[in-house]
């Protein structure tokens, strides 16, 4: 056979795990020559020539799959779970040096949480990372020491909760732009007064954006109540069961507020007809939820502290993580979605990635990038919902097959990638032109009071009606709107509206009032 499964695909094969199809996955090919990556639809073949097959057996598999496939918790749990450590004894044996032995040593006890019975490794061998960051994102080189097997804990998470994000070509390329020097250095150029407006549209068209995702037309009070939570993004307090309801309730009327996280079986899918549910997913089951989402505000912690402490800790990376993560485990009945693109903000300003006082439009973005969103969220759902059992008409028996393992140890490679390419946008393009659109506004005022004292709120409706008719004013909005203005001043004034947008400036100073 030309084509070879290796690493962990070999594992799955050979011991009978129930793991979910991977996302990545090695093989041997004697028509390669080296070792390529190729995509193959949402995920990617490695593909190595026949010198670098391992031995077929567990130590070989585990080895050939650290080095060059990165760590899998879920299969390694998996693996560990059937196995036992004896293999993992008689290799440590063999080999007490070996990095990969050591990491796998590491990692049996991590997940587990039970411990090898095997005397020290000595005191002379130099300490590895858990997680090899030329492969996968972690929290860099100062994490805890363990002793035993002279393994250093850089993992962005803990037992309960820890996605893995691998260093793909395109996040990589993403990561050298430096979004974060780019905007500072854009908003830098403009007058603070207009940043501090700038400021507040922008946490009004994020919170528009977010419920127009949701498909949902809020009151003005829960538009304000947005707004006001998206202010408090920046303050860094830890996230906790109790902070978490204090954010449903925030986002929620007060009939759909929760007092903690749910205790029922939810699902996200659309009701056609009393017996004709479509199921698209089912999250967690109840006695699930507060150990992930325990381990869920953990991860987040971990990636604040290490932060703080100066590491090369990605906030992009890490915010995906959490975000995602949230949404996946669907803690309460309602306001899911909100809550995990309002924890992308906050995430980012707590790192330190959003220029204080600023909300990127980010579910802008998704809105004009549904199909993206959704296949983001759909790469998580579709294996998960292929193995789950659950019958929407009979809520209170338990599903089975969405085991907490397969919600705690995800790739979440595509969802941060999406994040990723969210904030480019943002960043590169829909800023600066929010930004300029305010310039815009602010210039179209100042002339067109010039030219007559306009009643009420008439003025910013008319540079909103030309603006949105491409330069122009209809017939019909002429006729219900401004019907008392001449011929010759639509004309001037539609003409002054399109001049006033025109990018003719290097910086900015605000107007007069």
């Amino acid at each position: 056979m030309p084509i070879k499964d290796i690493g962990y695909q070999r594992l799955i094969n050979q011991w009978k795990l129930p793991a979910l199809p991977l996302i990545q996955v090695a093989r041997v090919d004697t028509r390669t020559r080296g070792r390529v990556s190729l995509p193959d639809g949402t995920g990617t073949q490695l593909l190595f020539e026949p010198r670098y097959e391992p031995t077929a057996d567990f130590e070989g598999d585990l080895q050939f799959a650290l080095r060059y496939e990165g760590v899998n918790l879920e299969v390694l749990e998996l693996l560990f779970t059937q196995s036992g450590p004896a293999p993992l004894v008689a290799w440590l044996r063999a080999e007490p040096e070996s990095s990969y032995a050591r990491r796998a040593g590491f990692l049996y006890e991590w997940i587990t949480g039970k411990e090898i019975d095997l005397p020290g490794l000595g005191t002379r061998t130099a300490y590895v990372n858990a997680l090899d960051e030329s492969l996968q994102f972690g929290i860099g080189d100062d994490g805890a020491q363990n002793r035993k097997f002279r393994v250093r804990d850089n993992l962005p998470g803990t037992r309960e909760f820890c996605p893995l994000i691998r260093k793909t070509a395109a996040i990589l390329e993403m990561t050298q732009k430096d979004l974060l020097t780019q905007a500072r250095e854009m908003l830098a150029r403009y007058d603070p007064g207009l940043l501090r407006r700038a400021a507040q549209y922008l946490m009004l068209k994020e919170t528009r954006s977010s419920y127009e995702v949701e498909r949902e037309k809020p009151s003005q009070n829960r538009i304000q109540r947005f707004v006001d939570l998206l202010r408090t993004a920046q303050t860094g307090h830890p996230l906790s069961e109790e902070r978490f309801v204090a954010l449903q309730n925030a986002v929620l009327e007060p009939r759909g507020h929760e007092f903690a996280y749910r205790h029922i079986q939810n699902w996200v899918g659309a009701s056609y007809h009393r017996s004709r549910e479509v199921v698209d997913f089912v999250p967690p089951r109840p006695g699930d939820v507060g150990p992930l989402m325990n381990g869920l505000c953990a991860y987040s912690e971990r990636g604040r502290a290490a932060s703080k402490r100066g590491n090369a800790v990605d906030p992009v990376i890490h915010s995906g993580a959490v975000a995602f993560g949230f949404v996946f485990v669907h803690p309460f009945i309602d306001g899911n979605g909100r809550l995990h693109r309002y924890l992308i903000h906050e995430e980012l300003s707590v790192l330190g990635f959003t220029p204080k006082g600023i909300a990127l439009p980010v579910s802008a973005f998704i809105l004009t990038h549904l199909d993206q969103y959704i296949e983001a969220l759909e790469q998580f759902s579709r294996p998960r919902l292929l193995r789950t059992e659950f019958e929407p008409q009979l809520p209170n028996i338990a599903a089975k097959g969405n085991d907490p393992l397969y919600f705690r140890f995800f790739d979440a490679t595509l969802q941060a990638q999406f994040l990723y390419k969210a904030l480019e946008r943002t960043v590169m393009h829909d800023l600066r032109e929010e930004i300029d659109y305010l310039i815009g506004v602010d210039r179209a005022r100042e002339r067109l009071r010039n030219e007559m004292d306009w009643p009420g709120q008439s003025l910013d409706l008319f540079i909103n009606i030309v603006r949105q008719g491409g330069g122009q004013l209809s017939q019909t909005k002429r006729k219900s709107q401004f019907s008392l203005l001449t011929d010759a001043e639509i004309e001037r004034f539609v003409a002054i509206v399109n001049e006033a947008f025109e990018p003719e400036f290097d910086s900015y100073d605000a107007p007069s009032p």
